[in-house]
């Protein structure tokens, strides 16, 4: 699992238009926030291993090499723990799905000057280019975030339990879907909103294949024509 790159606070913090708010014990001194972390970190860490339902306080200070008293100091009981731990996951996706589409944006404005919309030639080659973008991403998630993904589902599974986390997951999501309207935005989509939903929606079943199924020669390439074919589909080329 990827490690949070900087501090959290309590009462909130800012993640590209993002405000996550944290719900347990609020720290001022830097080694109780590093404790603090530590703890979550831990959290996220069973919740891979063993599903949202097996972080409890004595299995989070064990995984954490910290006292029991210092889970329940920070965390006044397993769902605030539970809680923060989910939104530290979401900081943590935030940051990192933004600086992989910050450095492909070069990529796609690229492409984007060689799309001639009127020609079918220039919409199939732009076409194919965006979906080795996605592709990449995928491959990515698979390869260097397994854990991520991971979490992501244990996560969206607790949420029909846990209406504490259905905010959280709104976010999560608002994220993902509007950094994926300003792509659609970008190349000229009629309904960059709705297009974001569907190729979201595909995104996520390509990753949750992948990681049931591998993500390796047939597969592979049955995975990437799905995403070629939902591009195709929104820049209106039929065949």
């Amino acid at each position: 699992m990827d490690s949070p790159s900087e501090g959290m606070k309590g009462s909130g913090k800012h993640v590209s238009g993002m405000e996550l708010k944290y719900q347990g014990r609020k720290t001022s001194r830097a080694n109780s926030e590093q404790r603090r972390r530590t703890i979550l970190e831990a959290a996220l860490r069973i919740v891979v291993r063993d599903g949202v339902r097996g972080v409890r306080h004595r299995a989070v200070a064990k995984e954490a090499d910290v006292p029991l008293s210092a889970t329940t100091y920070y965390f006044k009981d397993i769902t605030d723990l539970i809680t923060d731990t989910f939104t530290l996951f979401v900081e943590m996706g935030a940051q990192k799905f933004k600086a992989y589409w910050e450095e492909s944006d070069s990529m796609l404005k690229i492409a984007m000057k060689e799309l001639e919309p009127s020609e079918a030639a220039s919409r199939q080659v732009f076409a194919e280019r965006i979906s080795d973008l996605a592709i990449e991403y995928v491959l990515i998630q698979l390869r260097e975030h397994r854990d991520y993904l991971i979490a992501e589902r244990a996560f969206q599974q607790e949420c029909l339990r846990n209406e504490n986390l259905r905010p959280i997951a709104f976010s999560h999501q608002k994220f993902f879907l509007d950094s994926l309207e300003t792509f659609f935005t970008k190349i000229g989509s009629n309904y960059p909103d709705i297009d974001a939903e569907l190729f979201g929606s595909i995104i996520l079943h390509v990753e949750y294949q992948g990681l049931i199924a591998g993500f390796d020669g047939e597969i592979a390439n049955k995975l990437r024509a799905m995403l070629k074919r939902q591009i195709e589909l929104m820049l209106g080329i039929y065949h």
